[in-house]
């Protein structure tokens, strides 16, 4: 039997052979040298360790924490005996989770260092736990790896961007982060099949001919079900195909778990929900269909052009539409068929977004502050639900896009005008009335930021918007990753379908423009406020 953490580490893991302790090296170097040790996880850090006092080298957590950072760190002498600083500029923080925290641009952190002679050499006697690791080198160092958790309703995986340092053990330390949970603003928006308190019984995933075997704590056999079971065994399987080869898991608890057969209420979640390639707009004040570089009419929509429409949606099924009217004081929804009703009033109401369930949402100012209404189906601002986050402060919302999957909502908003890019977990009732939104992840970004939308489950397009100003569009991954696309002028809008490589588009001027590669082509096509279902 092959620890399958051992094969992925030697298959994916670069060769670092950092250097220990050299004789009568100063303080200085000792911790100019322990920086560079840290890139050297083999055989538990040990070479890093050599630069710790036997007391700190059994008590040291390298991975507790790691902050990555660009440019040379400084080290600099304290007044007090022994003390030290690193200062840092940094571009993030991992934590003992996996979860990344992107650094404001500029960004520094100091950590406090005590120095202490061990027969006569220095060593580092006191250090807060962590590794620090030069950016340039992260990506080696380092492997990205999405954690996955059911939607409330089981229908849909949920992605949880993750970073891991890539060691024998990492597969046993994916599946362990999966058992502990999910991110902080998700938790409350998704489920795992796993209960409270499951661990791995011990700290590898072995594998046999492409089989993982994963050992679990005795709690996962309490009052579990055949469904439970199933869906406990579907959940690791989507966390682990692919990784290291492994192509079916298999649980065990003592013995392996029988899953008995398969339940008729087992669902297979979606992984990526389809939006499909086409897209809603406006042209000539009605609705209309963007469809194989054509616009054509939405047949049986009744005319909306005494409403001035603006901001159109469309849900996944496209039985559905929203828009709101040009002074974005009213919301109103339509169908083919179906003369367009106003649903919600309010003031600087954003873009509508259709959920999977095909609620209605928008934002609107109220006193000074922001709230997210949701409409459901058939209903009004009456029995629309109202989420009033009290994270949002004094936050003006720019943009609302709830994702595919219905667990997460991507906002826009302007603080002291500086424009933020965030994500919260959607939380539901059991019914599937939203309820709240989480405190969000933060997703910082360079430049200015006024639009955004989702391309697929772990990818964001953002952009600044302008008439007379030069916009260069933006890919934000949700595992802190970017990439900038060319630079594009007078961007009004953006768009995107399932991914950002062939459905992202922007309306700039009266026409709108196909991304290419790291192009943009000009489809001829004169409509506004073009936008994929969702």
């Amino acid at each position: 039997m092959i620890a399958a953490t051992e094969a992925e580490a030697d298959a994916v893991a670069p060769a670092f052979d950092p250097e220990g302790p050299a004789p009568g090296a100063t303080p200085e170097r000792i911790l100019r040298d322990f920086i560079t040790a840290g890139s050297g996880a083999g055989d538990g850090y040990s070479v890093a360790r050599q630069f710790l006092t036997p007391e700190l080298a059994q008590s040291w957590e390298p991975e507790e924490r790691i902050v990555l950072f660009r440019s040379d760190p400084r080290v600099e002498k304290r007044e007090a005996e022994g003390v030290y600083q690193i200062q840092l500029e940094t571009t993030g923080t991992i934590d003992a989770r996996g979860v990344r925290t992107n650094s404001p641009v500029p960004a520094t952190e100091t950590l406090g260092v005590r120095m202490a002679q061990v027969n006569g050499e220095w060593r580092i006697g006191e250090i807060p736990d962590g590794i620090m690791l030069a950016q340039s080198s992260a990506r080696d160092l380092l492997l990205s790896h999405s954690l996955y958790f059911y939607s409330s309703n089981y229908r849909y995986w949920v992605p949880d961007a993750r970073w891991f340092v890539r060691r024998t053990g990492v597969t046993a330390r994916i599946v362990g982060a999966m058992l502990a949970g999910p991110a902080p603003y998700l938790q409350g928006s998704v489920t795992s099949a796993f209960p409270e308190g499951v661990t791995l019984a011990r700290d590898s995933v072995p594998i046999t001919s492409g089989t993982a075997s994963v050992e679990l704590s005795s709690e996962v056999l309490e009052n579990a079900t055949s469904l439970g079971l199933q869906q406990m065994n579907q959940q690791l399987q989507v966390n682990l195909l692919g990784l290291n080869d492994v192509t079916s898991v298999e649980m065990t608890s003592g013995q392996p778990i029988e899953l008995g057969d398969p339940s008729p209420d087992l669902v297979v979640p979606e992984l990526a929900p389809d939006v499909g390639g086409e897209q809603v707009a406006i042209a000539g004040n009605e609705l209309v269909r963007v469809r194989n570089g054509a616009v054509v009419p939405i047949e049986g929509l009744p005319s909306v052009a005494e409403s001035q429409p603006r901001d159109p949606a469309t849900s996944v099924s496209g039985s559905a539409y929203a828009f709101l009217n040009a002074a974005r004081t009213s919301l109103f929804v339509t169908a083919p068929g179906s003369q367009a009703r106003a649903v919600a009033k309010g003031s600087a109401l954003t873009q509508p977004s259709f959920d999977p369930d095909n609620w209605v949402w928008t934002t609107r100012a109220v006193g000074g502050r922001s709230e997210a209404l949701a409409i459901p189906p058939g209903g009004t601002e009456a029995n629309a639900a109202k989420l009033a986050a009290g994270w949002l402060g004094d936050r003006k919302v720019k943009e609302l896009r709830i994702s595919r999957d219905g667990s997460r909502a991507l906002m826009v908003t302007d603080r002291d005008g500086v424009g933020e890019v965030l994500v919260a977990g959607i939380t539901r009732s059991t019914e599937g009335v939203p309820q709240s939104l989480t405190t969000p992840l933060s997703l910082p970004t360079d430049g200015t930021i006024d639009t955004a939308k989702w391309a697929g489950q772990s990818a964001i397009v953002a952009s600044s918007t302008g008439a007379n100003e030069e916009a260069t569009p933006v890919i934000l991954q949700l595992n802190g990753e970017q990439e900038t696309m060319a630079a594009l002028d007078g961007v009004l809008g953006i768009s995107a379908g399932s991914d950002a490589e062939d459905t992202f588009y922007a309306q700039a001027g009266d026409t709108l423009y196909r991304r290419i590669g790291n192009s943009w082509v000009d489809e001829q096509l004169a409509v506004v406020d073009p936008a994929f279902p969702g």
